[in-house]
């Protein structure tokens, strides 16, 4: 039965998980409406399109996922970044099958279909790799002095993201784990003690 008391973040926590396991483009308007069981009345009450959609799930999964990475403060910056890894890696851990990261796949996805998503995905990957840098600055101390912690953010989001990407693939979980301790290994190895 069709619920029309369902909000709108009700909707997108519902319809997420499907187009992140089926992908955007996979996943059709129909399937959405049946599966966050609203009408599609009710749909367009709160998304003038399925692009609207997209660009609001970007949105909610970015504030999800900061709540997730970086909500519990640690006194030692580099220890919240490691936290954060084990964090990152547990909820991918989680997923059966591993699905890769959200928003990574819609960058895949969305990007090439329509250009107005550059500009939006741009801005939640600079918060991300801000957030990561604003962490490395804290811990300066810690580091080689060698190191820029702007360049090495962006470094160790592009390790995350294609351990993400590798973990879809293989979808197994040793190789994701193995993929995410690079990621660490790449943290270890900018430490003035390693």
């Amino acid at each position: 039965m069709v619920n029309l008391k369902r909000t709108r973040e009700e909707v997108l926590s519902t319809v997420l998980d499907l187009i992140h396991q089926q992908g955007f483009h996979s996943t059709g308007l129909k399937e959405l409406l049946a599966h966050s069981g609203i009408s599609s009345g009710s749909f367009y009450n709160y998304f003038a399109s399925k692009d609207e959609l997209a660009h609001a799930l970007i949105d909610f999964k970015w504030n999800q996922l900061k709540s997730v990475l970086f909500s519990v403060t640690h006194p030692d910056p580099i220890a919240q970044l490691f936290q954060m890894l084990d964090r990152l890696e547990a909820i991918h851990q989680a997923e059966d099958p591993c699905a890769g990261c959200f928003l990574g796949n819609l960058i895949v996805e969305l990007v090439e279909h329509n250009p107005e998503f550059r500009p939006h995905l741009i801005q939640v990957f600079d918060e991300w790799q801000q957030e990561l840098a604003r962490l490395l600055w804290a811990g300066r101390s810690q580091l080689k002095p060698e190191i820029d912690p702007d360049r090495l953010a962006q470094q160790l989001l592009s390790a995350i993201e294609g351990a993400l990407l590798l973990g879809r693939l293989y979808n197994n979980p040793e190789r994701l784990q193995h993929c995410v301790d690079g990621c660490r290994y790449l943290l270890r190895s900018v430490l003035r003690s390693a």
